[in-house]
C-alpha cells in the first residue's frame, strides 16, 4: 500500500501472535468467518482530505504534506507532471473525488474532514493505464477502510482517537458518496472498499494440511500452541547462540538475542533498527569482557536480517500455501468483464513464467539466488516433504489479496501474489547490480514508484557534503528531496573536519547555518565522513530498508568518492551501486540502497557566476549584511559576524598569508602533503557507524 499509510501486516509480522491464535485464523478462514474482509488492490496510495474553509479537495503523499494541510489539485498535478499516465492517473482519480465532495452538505464535510482539514483518508488510485502487476478493467479512487486518522498538524502524525475510528469514518464516507454517486458522470468510480463475505472452502484438506505444517513448525523449536511468534524465533536464537557461543554466560546470550529482537522488530514496524541504549554491540562486547570472543559475538548480531528470514520462513510458507487455497475463490471486484478474472490470472501466469524463463536463461548466478525463496513459494511440496518444480496455478487470484480484522488487529493474506511481485521486480527492473531483462513493453511501471510503494519498505535519505558553509542552493536541494522522500526520511550528513581554508567551520557553526535555513537540527547527523556509503547502508536490512544517498551530478561525474559504481571495487568486494544514466530519475540503486542525482537549484552570484563553495565563501567574507541577506535569504547578526569574521580568517590562511595552511609540509617546501592510512580496528569501526546509525534514529548516545 505504501505512502502514509505503510506496512500491512502479515500475520506473522506479529510478535505477540500466538499459534493457537495463527489456527484460529485460518480455522475461521476455511469456514469463511474472518471478520471485515475487503480486498487488497494494487494502486497508488494517495492520502485525501477536504479544506471546508477554502473549498478545496487536499491530498498527502508524506507527513510533509499533512503538516501543510495537504495539497490541492493543482499542487498535486504540478508534483506529478511530466509523469505520463502516472499523472493522468492521479490527476483524473483526484478530480472525480472533488466532484463527489462538492456534493456533501455542509455537516457532512465538516463531520468527514474537520474545520481545518483534520482527517485524511486512505485512498488508492486504480487506472488501467497505469498498472502495476495487476490489469484492473475500471478506473476507480477507492477508499480503504483503514488507516483513516485525524493528524496533528505539527508532526503530521495521527492523533489518539477511539476504537474503531476508521471504521466509522469509512461507513459515514461510504454513505455520502453512495448519494453522491448517483449523480455522477465520468471515467472514476469514487467507492469504499466493501466488505465482502470470504467464501468457505470445500472441503477440510487445505486446512489439514495447514494445521498439519505449523505443528511440524512448532515442534521444530519446542513450542506449544499457547507459544507466541516471539518465543519461537527467541528458541531458534537460542539454538544460534549456544551452537556458536558455547562459552558465554546465560546473561551474555540474553544481551545478544535482546538486541537482534529489539532491532529486527523495531524495523519491522517501519522505523529502522531501533537499538535500546546498553544494547549497542561496544555495550554488548564490554559486559560479557571476553575480548576473544568479540569478533564471533560481532558477527552474530550482524547475521540477525538472514537469520530471522531462515527462521520465519517456515511460518511464512505454511500461511502463504494456505492462502493460495483461500485466495483461489476471490475474484477482484475491479475487474467487471465478462471473464475477466480468469483471463487476468492467465495473463499473471504467462508473465511470471516468461520472467522465471528469462532469469534462469540469463545464467545470472546472483539473480538467480534472488528468487529462490519466491520459487520455492510457488513450488509444488512432494509427499516426502521436498520442494517440487514451480506450479504457476499456485498464482491464484487477480485480486492482490485480503485484508481482514483479528484481535484488533489488521492483517492481510496475499498468496501467489507476493512472489509473483518479487519475480516481475526483478525481471522488470532488475536489482544488486543485476540489469533488467524484461523489455520496453513490460516496463510499464516507474522504477520510482516500485521502490518507494513495495509493502515493508522504509526509505532513509542521506544527503552528504562539507556545506562550508550552506547556501540557498543547498537549503533548495534538501527542500526537494523532503518533497519526493517525506520530511522524515532525509537527513543532511557533515563532519567536523576544520580544514582551512575550504573547510573552516566546525560542525556546530555549520549545523546553526542549516537551522537557520529551514532544516530540523534532528535531521542533521555529524559523522567522520558523510561520504562513506558503506558504513551506513550495512547497518540496514535491505529487505525493509532502502538507503539513498544523494548526491550532485558533479559528485556523481568528477568526483573520485563515486568512481566505482557498479561492478566490483579494488579490494574485490562488489560495490553498493548501479549507475544508471545521468538523465534517469533516478541514477542507480542496489541491495541496500541506491544513489539519486539531487535537483540542482542554479543560483548566481552577482560578479562571481553561479553559486558554489568557493564562490560563496569568498562572497560571504566581504559581504555586507544586505548582501548576506541576498546571498543567504535571512540575516541573522550573530551568525554573520561568526562566519564572516571565520572566512576573512580562512580567507588570508589560504591565500599563505599564515605558514601551515598551504597544504604543503613546511618542512619539504614544494611537496604536497601525503595523507597517511591508518588501519582501523574492526571493533571501533563497529562502533563509530553505531553512533551514526542512533543519531539517524533520533536515540542519544553518550
Amino acid at each position: 500500500m505504501g505512502g502514509v499509510f505503510g506496512h500491512m501486516s502479515h500475520i506473522y509480522d506479529n510478535p505477540n501472535m500466538t499459534f493457537g491464535q495463527i489456527k484460529d485464523i485460518m480455522q475461521k478462514a476455511s469456514a469463511g468467518q474472518l471478520e471485515n474482509v475487503t480486498e487488497k488492490t494494487d494502486g497508488q496510495n494517495l492520502f485525501v482530505s477536504y479544506n471546508v474553509q477554502d473549498g478545496t479537495v487536499r491530498a498527502a503523499r508524506n507527513k510533509g504534506n499533512l503538516k501543510t494541510g495537504g495539497m490541492d489539485a493543482a499542487a498535486l498535478a504540478e508534483k506529478f507532471g511530466g509523469r505520463g499516465a502516472l499523472t493522468d492517473a492521479f490527476v483524473n482519480a483526484f478530480k472525480a473525488f472533488e466532484i463527489a465532495v462538492n456534493q456533501f452538505s455542509d455537516e457532512e464535510k465538516l463531520e468527514l474532514f474537520g474545520p481545518d482539514t483534520n482527517i485524511f483518508y486512505n485512498a488508492e488510485v486504480m487506472d488501467p493505464a497505469n498498472a502495476n502487476v495487476i490489469n484492473y478493467d475500471t478506473k476507480t479512487f477507492l477508499i480503504h477502510r483503514a488507516g483513516h486518522a485525524e493528524f496533528d498538524r505539527e508532526t503530521g502524525k495521527p492523533v489518539s482517537s477511539e476504537q474503531g475510528f476508521s471504521e466509522k469514518k469509512a461507513g459515514a464516507l461510504q454513505a455520502a458518496l453512495e448519494k453522491a454517486q448517483e449523480s455522477m458522470k465520468g471515467d472514476f468510480k469514487v467507492q469504499v472498499n466493501a466488505v465482502r463475505q470470504l467464501k468457505a472452502l470445500g472441503d477440510d484438506i487445505a486446512l489439514a494440511h495447514a494445521l498439519k505444517g505449523m505443528d511440524q513448525v512448532m515442534s521444530s523449536a519446542g513450542v506449544g500452541d499457547g507459544d507466541t511468534i516471539g518465543a519461537y524465533i527467541i528458541s531458534k536464537w537460542r539454538n544460534v547462540v549456544n551452537q556458536e557461543l558455547p562459552e558465554l554466560s546465560d546473561e551474555g546470550k540474553q544481551l545478544i538475542i535482546k538486541r537482534v529482537m529489539t532491532d529486527y522488530y523495531g524495523a519491522l514496524e517501519g522505523e529502522g533498527p531501533l537499538k535500546s541504549r546498553g544494547l549497542e554491540t561496544r555495550q554488548i562486547t564490554k559486559t560479557i569482557n571476553q575480548p576473544e570472543l568479540n569478533e564471533k559475538i560481532v558477527g552474530v548480531i550482524k547475521s540477525y536480517p538472514q537469520r530471522f528470514k531462515e527462521f520465519i520462513f517456515p511460518v511464512e510458507s505454511v500461511i502463504h500455501r494456505f492462502a493460495i487455497e483461500i485466495m483461489r475463490a476471490v475474484q477482484s471486484a475491479y475487474i467487471i468483464a465478462a471473464g475477466g478474472n480468469e483471463k487476468e490470472v492467465a495473463r499473471l501466469q504467462a508473465l511470471v513464467g516468461k520472467a522465471i524463463d528469462t532469469i534462469k536463461g540469463s545464467g545470472n548466478e546472483e539473480a538467480m539466488e534472488i528468487i529462490k525463496g519466491q520459487l520455492e513459494k510457488l513450488s509444488k511440496i512432494e509427499d516426502d516433504g521436498s520442494i517440487g518444480d514451480v506450479d504457476l496455478s499456485m498464482i491464484s487470484s487477480a485480486a492482490e489479496g485480503i485484508v481482514f480484522d483479528y484481535d484488533g488487529h489488521t492483517y492481510k493474506f496475499t498468496g501467489g501474489f507476493a512472489p509473483a511481485n518479487q519475480i516481475l521486480g526483478l525481471f522488470k527492473y532488475g536489482r544488486k547490480g543485476i540489469p533488467a531483462m524484461a523489455g520496453e513493453e513490460d516496463l510499464a511501471e516507474e522504477i520510482l514508484t516500485f521502490l518507494t510503494e513495495q509493502a515493508g519498505k522504509k526509505m532513509v535519505v542521506v544527503y552528504p557534503g562539507r556545506f562550508q558553509p550552506m547556501g540557498r542552493h543547498h537549503a533548495a536541494t534538501y527542500e526537494a528531496l523532503t518533497d519526493k522522500f517525506g520530511d522524515d526520511n532525509v537527513y543532511v550528513a557533515t563532519s567536523n573536519v576544520v580544514k582551512p581554508p575550504k573547510s573552516p567551520l566546525n560542525f556546530e557553526q555549520k549545523r546553526d547555518i542549516m537551522v537557520k535555513h529551514g532544516i530540523p537540527a534532528d535531521k542533521i547527523v555529524q559523522t567522520r565522513n558523510p561520504y562513506q556509503a558503506q558504513e551506513l547502508l550495512t547497518k540496514f536490512d535491505p529487505t525493509l530498508t532502502t538507503v539513498v544517498f544523494a548526491v550532485g551530478k558533479k559528485d556523481m561525474q568528477e568526483s573520485p568518492r563515486f568512481a566505482n559504481l557498479g561492478g566490483t571495487r579494488k579490494d574485490g568486494r562488489p560495490a553498493y551501486f548501479r549507475k544508471f544514466g545521468e538523465d534517469d530519475e533516478l541514477a542507480g540503486f542496489a541491495e541496500h540502497g541506491y544513489v539519486a542525482v539531487a535537483p540542482h537549484v542554479s543560483l548566481d552570484i552577482p560578479g562571481l557566476g553561479e553559486m558554489s563553495g568557493t564562490t560563496l565563501r569568498k562572497t560571504l567574507a566581504a559581504a555586507d549584511e544586505k548582501t548576506f541577506e541576498q546571498i543567504m535569504g535571512w540575516f541573522d547578526p550573530d551568525i554573520y559576524k561568526t562566519l564572516r569574521m571565520s572566512l576573512q580568517e580562512m580567507s588570508a590562511m589560504g591565500g599563505g598569508a599564515v605558514a601551515g595552511y598551504s597544504g604543503r609540509h613546511p618542512e619539504v617546501a614544494g611537496s604536497e602533503r601525503k595523507k597517511k592510512k591508518h588501519s582501523k580496528n574492526f571493533l571501533e569501526e563497529e562502533e563509530l557507524v553505531t553512533e551514526v546509525m542512533d543519531y539517524l534514529l533520533g536515540i542519544t548516545v553518550g
